[in-house]
């Protein structure tokens, strides 16, 4: 990590070294060249703007899968209202929150390091409060299907900060101590957060008080070696998300920087010998003869005075070992610059920007970077699955806890304790942000693609569209495009809207009968009945024996 911040983000280079804030000394000692620095910054960007942008809304709280169920109509109807209404509500609070501001730290975390870390907890003069952590003060866990749920926290507060979190009745006797005094209120104390699951036989059970939470929240004085605050959380607050896997036994992620530290390393060491050069076609060494040594005029214009027996020898001051293949040089940066910007998704990031000014649709954006968007697609899902489901699942716990979202309809209430009592159903979560969209424009291009091959055989023989489900069909392609769920009619909605049409076509057809019946037994006049009774069964359908 300290190699990794020398070379990509100085400004968090004092990992394992000692630096002093506010200055440049030791920050930035290795710096020569600062693509490394702009790739970073370019990744941590176009996440931001593309998964969670602040400007537009980029998730949905939907209904769960059982409502779908057949017969659940209504119900579902009136889950989507107050889902929706919900997720007005958590955007707005997410916005009036840090939020945004913890994330462009983490996004540059995550995209150095691999790991980064948020907390989502309530707010105090927010709804909603976030804390990002950076990962050298962590340890962390994995569960046994491979998400972290434990999380170690080694952390410092002064005694003020101390007594106003956790009370001074609660803390040891060296920071009461330090309180008391007065004079030592600026002190910084050593303390360790543990968060992870409580086991259920340590809760009690139908008692959701702190200590009885799923989650476990644990605060311990390092310098006191004291218990300080035993409570819990119903969600897991800390929110880890990793770039990649290393592929090894290791909880810890891994970024484009561990792939590229070599063409960073070397980028400035060859940019740091190109200056030299430059400084030195500036400023050339000289071989001067010993009978002018102090003598000549290096100013522009100047004359220097050589004997003229040395002017006859040659002897004369002369450029020494100024040559140099500077082309070579900028050959090799380019090549490990473009290694750079591969790894850290720079091309794409920054087409997508000069596409979105252009205002073009996500299929459009599709169509161009299809390629670039596939190979950004595991890192997509990972970050979607592992780090935004989960926060928004935590933000709409905190919210629902608080009241924001109001009371919640019946249909979202299932059975719990065994029918004992009653708890809200959690919502799916979908994620609705541009690269999303533009994501999901990709599986559009092949259901239009296989239209427009198969149409002109449909022209030619109508049956060959019985090999697809033109509903599920047009149903994905609405629901890619980012039509939202209200405005696509369910299942039996859509039956029965058909079912209507058939019944109005039919009683279309019954009248138009009814009125050709009318005019061909007119014109019959005065035939024999029983030559009028065959022609009104031949209509009908039913053929009749003529009697009489």
């Amino acid at each position: 990590w300290q190699d990794l911040a020398d070379y990509f983000l100085p400004s968090q280079s004092a990992i394992n070294t000692q630096k002093l804030p506010g200055t440049t000394s030791g920050w930035t000692d290795r710096v020569y060249e600062t693509t490394p620095i702009h790739c970073g910054q370019v990744l941590s960007a176009g996440q931001r703007n593309w998964l969670t942008p602040s400007n537009e809304k980029w998730f949905d709280y939907e209904v769960p899968e059982f409502l779908s169920a057949e017969g659940r109509e209504d119900d579902k109807d009136e889950a989507s209202q107050w889902l929706a209404n919900a997720t007005e509500v958590a955007t707005r609070e997410i916005a009036r929150s840090n939020f945004y501001g913890m994330m462009n730290i983490d996004y540059e975390q995550v995209g150095i390091f691999g790991t980064g870390m948020i907390m989502a907890d309530e707010g105090k003069k927010t709804a909603l409060n976030f804390r990002q952590f950076k990962p050298w003060f962590l340890a962390i866990e994995e569960d046994d299907e491979g998400v972290v749920d434990t999380v170690f926290r080694e952390f410092q507060l002064t005694t003020r900060q101390a007594v106003q979190q956790f009370g001074v009745d609660a803390l040891g006797e060296q920071i009461r101590k330090a309180w008391a005094d007065g004079k030592q209120l600026s002190k910084k104390w050593k303390f360790l957060h543990f968060c992870g699951p409580r086991d259920d036989s340590k809760r009690i059970k139908g008692r959701m008080d702190g200590p009885n939470k799923p989650v476990a929240s644990v605060y311990i004085s390092m310098d006191d070696m004291i218990c300080v605050e035993i409570s819990g959380y119903e969600e897991m607050p800390y929110l880890c998300s990793r770039f990649k896997s290393w592929g090894a036994d290791t909880c810890w992620g891994y970024g484009p920087a561990y792939l590229t530290l070599p063409a960073a390393r070397q980028i400035n060491y060859v940019e740091q010998y190109t200056d030299a050069l430059a400084e030195l076609k500036a400023n050339p060494r000289f071989i001067t003869p010993d009978s002018i040594d102090g003598d000549v005029d290096l100013l522009p214009g100047g004359a220097t005075v050589v004997p003229r027996d040395d002017m006859v020898a040659g002897a004369v001051p002369k450029e020494w070992m100024t040559i140099a293949d500077e082309k070579a040089a900028n050959d090799k940066m380019e090549g490990k610059k473009q290694q750079l910007y591969d790894a850290f998704y720079v091309n794409m990031f920054t087409m997508l920007e000069q596409l979105a000014d252009k205002k073009m649709t996500a299929y459009e954006i599709a169509q161009r970077l299809a390629e670039k968007l596939e190979q950004f697609t595991p890192i997509f899902d990972r970050r979607v699955t592992e780090f935004l489901n989960p926060l928004l699942m935590r933000v709409f716990g905190i919210l629902y806890r608080q009241g924001k979202f109001g009371k919640a309809p019946m249909s979202l209430m299932v059975p719990v304790d065994g029918g004992k009592g009653m708890a809200l159903a959690m919502p799916v979560v979908a994620i609705t942000s541009r690269i999303s969209m533009a994501l999901k424009a990709l599986q559009n291009q092949a259901i239009v693609n296989t239209l427009s091959v198969i149409q002109p055989m449909a022209q030619q023989q109508p049956d060959v569209l019985d090999n697809f489900d033109l509903d599920k069909m047009v149903r994905k392609l609405a629901r890619n495009y980012g039509v939202t769920p209200d405005l696509i009619r369910s299942t039996p909605d859509m039956k029965k809207i058909r079912e209507a049409r058939q019944q109005q076509a039919a009683a279309q057809q019954a009248a138009d009968l009814a009125q050709r019946m009318g005019g061909t037994v007119k014109d019959l006049g005065s035939a024999p009945k029983e030559i009028q009774q065959a022609v009104t069964s031949q209509f009908v359908g039913h053929p009749a024996v003529a009697t009489g």
